[in-house]
Formats: C-alpha cells, sequence, structure tokens
C-alpha cells in the first residue's frame, strides 16, 4: 500500500476522536467524515508503523445516519466534527468511546446507562474565546483552523448563543472601525442563559487603548445585556490567555446564572460548566448517585466555584469543599453566601493536600464527590480517597479514558454500580461520564 492509492472500503467503527475506521488487508485506517456502516472510496494520505489515515473521494453508500451540517466552515474549524450525523448516531459514538475506555484502560466490558442529554443541540455553549488577527491589513477574527494558528473567520457559530454570536460580530466590526487589530489578541464572550446577562472580556497587549470610549460607549449601547465589561493585559507569548491584570471598564466584575434554583457568579477567569442546559442533567445524576438523606457529610474535591457542593449541601449535614484555584475558591465563598447556604466549607488546597487533610482531621466522609480536570486523579489522591473509605464515591468526568484508568484502581475497594454517559456537548466528540461506586463489604 501507498500514499494516493485508492480502495473501496465500510466504515466498521470509530476511534476516540470520531474518526471512521476501516481495514484493508488486516491494516487498519483511520478516516475523517467515515460514518459506520457507509461504502466509499478512499485514498491514502499516511501510512504510519501500526496504522494509516485516508480521506473519502466518493461515498458510494450513505448511511441513513448522516445529515447536513450546519456550518459552512466544520470542516476547517474542527470544532464540530458530528455535525454529519444525527443524534441516534452521535449517541452510539459516544457510548462506543466510553466503552472502549473501560475496555481498554479497566479491562471491563461494562454496562451502561442509556447516554442522557438535552434537546439544545444548538446554540447551547455559554462561552466562545475568539482570537484576532491582524493580517495583511486587515482584521481576522475567528477560530484556529485545525491544528495550526491560522484563523478561519465565521459569520455565525451554529452552537454559540444567538446573542454572543451577534456580540461577536459587532465587536469584530468596531475593532476594524478603530484599527485595533494589533492591540486586541482574544474576545471571551460568557452569556449566562438563564438570566440573559453577558460578559465581554479583551485581551489585550496594551492599556489604555485609543478610542476604548467609543469602542466602549458604542458596545454597551447596542448590547444592553452586557452587564460586565473588562480587559486583562496580557503581553506574554503563550497559550495562557486569561494571565493578566484584570480591569473593569464597566458594570459589575461577573454576571449571575441560574442552576438548580440557586444563584452563581460567573467572573471572566472562572470555570463555569459550558452548557447549562446538559449541566442540570449532568449534576442531577451526581446527586442522585450521591444519594444523600441528610445525615451524610459530603466531601466535594475539584470543587471548582462551588457548584455541586452548594447543590448538595441542601440536603446534606455537611460538605467540605477543595480547590487548588484560589480565584474559584473565592468564587465558591461568595457564591455559597448569596445563596444563604451555611453548612459549607471551602478549603483552598490540592486534591492531594485536601484528602490527606481530611484524614488527619478523623471526619468521617459518607461521600466523595469528585470532578478532576481531564488528567484525572492521581495516584496519592486515589490512595487517600481509598483510606478515607466513604461510602459512596461519585465520580464526574470528561475523559473517559482517565477515568477507567482511575476505576481500574478503585474496583479492588469499590463495586461500580452505574455507569451514565452524559451529551455535554453535541456535534463534537466530547463526553462527559458519572460513575456511582459503592464500598465493598467484608
Amino acid at each position: 500500500m501507498y500514499k494516493n492509492e485508492e480502495y473501496i472500503v465500510e466504515c466498521t467503527s470509530y476511534t476516540s476522536e470520531g474518526l471512521g475506521v476501516v481495514r484493508i488487508d488486516d491494516f487498519v485506517f483511520f478516516v475523517p467524515g467515515f460514518i459506520k456502516g457507509e461504502i466509499a472510496k478512499i485514498g491514502i494520505t499516511a501510512i504510519k508503523k501500526n496504522h494509516g489515515y485516508a480521506r473519502i473521494i466518493e461515498i458510494i453508500q450513505a448511511s441513513n445516519n448522516r445529515i447536513e451540517p450546519r456550518c459552512s466552515i466544520h470542516k476547517l474549524c474542527g470544532g464540530c466534527d458530528l455535525q454529519i450525523m444525527n443524534r441516534e448516531e452521535q449517541n452510539y459514538l459516544k457510548m462506543q468511546k466510553v466503552r472502549d475506555a473501560f475496555l481498554a484502560n479497566a479491562k471491563m466490558e461494562i454496562d451502561l446507562e442509556p447516554i442522557i442529554y438535552s434537546n439544545h443541540e444548538y446554540e447551547y455553549r455559554n462561552k466562545v474565546q475568539v482570537p484576532v488577527q491582524y493580517v495583511d491589513g486587515k482584521t481576522k477574527m475567528g477560530f484556529y483552523k485545525k491544528r495550526s494558528n491560522e484563523i478561519v473567520e465565521f459569520e455565525y457559530c451554529c452552537i454559540q448563543s444567538e446573542l454572543s454570536n451577534k456580540i461577536s460580530q459587532k465587536i469584530k466590526h468596531l475593532i476594524a472601525q478603530y484599527t485595533l487589530s494589533k492591540n486586541i489578541r482574544h474576545v471571551l464572550i460568557k452569556h449566562a442563559h438563564l438570566t440573559n446577562e453577558v460578559l465581554v472580556c479583551l485581551v489585550l497587549r496594551e492599556y489604555p487603548f485609543e478610542k476604548s470610549e467609543i469602542f466602549i460607549d458604542e458596545l454597551i449601547t447596542s448590547y444592553p445585556e452586557i452587564k460586565s465589561l473588562s480587559v486583562i493585559v496580557n503581553r506574554k507569548n503563550n497559550n495562557v490567555i486569561l494571565d493578566g491584570k484584570e480591569i473593569l471598564l464597566y458594570g459589575k466584575p461577573y454576571i449571575e446564572e441560574k442552576l438548580l434554583d440557586k444563584k452563581f457568579l460567573i467572573h471572566a477567569k472562572s470555570f463555569f460548566q459550558i452548557n447549562p442546559y446538559a449541566t442540570e442533567l449532568l449534576y442531577n445524576k451526581a446527586l442522585e448517585y450521591a444519594d444523600i438523606k441528610g445525615e451524610e457529610v459530603v466531601v466535594d474535591l475539584y470543587c471548582g466555584t462551588g457548584t455541586i457542593g452548594i447543590l448538595a449541601s441542601t440536603k446534606a449535614k455537611k460538605v467540605y469543599g477543595i480547590e487548588i484555584v484560589s480565584d474559584a475558591i473565592k468564587d465558591a465563598k461568595e457564591n455559597a453566601k448569596i445563596n444563604n447556604i451555611k453548612n459549607i466549607d471551602f478549603y483552598n488546597m490540592d486534591a492531594k493536600e485536601g484528602a490527606k487533610a481530611l484524614l488527619r482531621s478523623n471526619i468521617k466522609v459518607d461521600v466523595i464527590i469528585v470532578d478532576p480536570p481531564r488528567k484525572g486523579l492521581s495516584k496519592e489522591v486515589i490512595e487517600a480517597i481509598i483510606e478515607i473509605n466513604p461510602k459512596r464515591i461519585v465520580y464526574v468526568s470528561c475523559d473517559p479514558g482517565t477515568l477507567a484508568r482511575d476505576i481500574n484502581i478503585l474496583k479492588d475497594n469499590y463495586n461500580v454500580e452505574k455507569i451514565q454517559p452524559v451529551d455535554m456537548f453535541p456535534q463534537t466528540t466530547h463526553v462527559e461520564t458519572v460513575v456511582l461506586l459503592q464500598r465493598r463489604t467484608a
């Protein structure tokens, strides 16, 4: 087999990144945009040691699950690779992703609960971060092309809210009108869907900037939904975009959002789940698995701005939230205050030190809820959790691979009772998973 050779093949499955899988003489090739069950003529684009890559030349027999993408730049942008398939096939792919991860990393053939999802398949994101470039005398504002720093411009991103799209296009127009492209690096927009409040933060090389007052006045006048407008001065040449001093230009330093009858503050730098509609499903499932009756002591490890812990506190006897990011802990304490929650304490510690502190305190913990970053739990955290010995662990994960790796260690002490995939990010290959682990009895 050689590059550019053509073959007629059938797609038999998917990779975790959503690429179609085909076999040619027992050699595996990965093909973008290929749906399971389809037959197509493909051309080989690269051959590695153990696998290869190919492109579709012609679809000979299309799947009934193939649909026309809404977005005209989806192939270039790469943010929504699954727009070519309907909801049913996206669900199948994501459930396969979880099953494959457990088989590969935990040697477990698992039974999954049917994936749950919101009906908001589009326009669900509450956050958009758009880079700005000045190229050949023109303002370019859009998303990065796959595996490059080249910007792909867009008029309407179909997974952002309509209001966020309008504001981003207005800002692009103002940047070009007042020749600000060389100074503005990124535009961050956060839209609280349920309160309809908007936060805008501009990442700049220099502040103040020329014509800033005119820029601000025109933007605020055009969109009174903007309740917070700030800038962050960042001259560093790295990928940490929101790194620098934040200066409030208009309104308050945050917006408010509602989640399961509670209020939460969202700052420019604070984390809040991207999809407000599916987040309610995710957190409801986590709380269902926690099974809090009223006398339990609950630990919210990696608590962030306190969302899960605050929701759990309405039923728990006591909640302890642990988070390494100091700004997130400040937000968590404020969120508890505005919701009049008095039975929750927050600690600014990393997960390992927080878990060890709980051991030293001899606090009897009934339930531990973990919602770690993509890298999952460290070995030291898992060891501390096992030593704390809670009755139940509820593991909320954004990465099935690291989730399965961690479950592989925990399963010696805990039974895996339920595994619930949640589609937080329709049109993309990402999937959240909630797992209930019950302490083994002798």
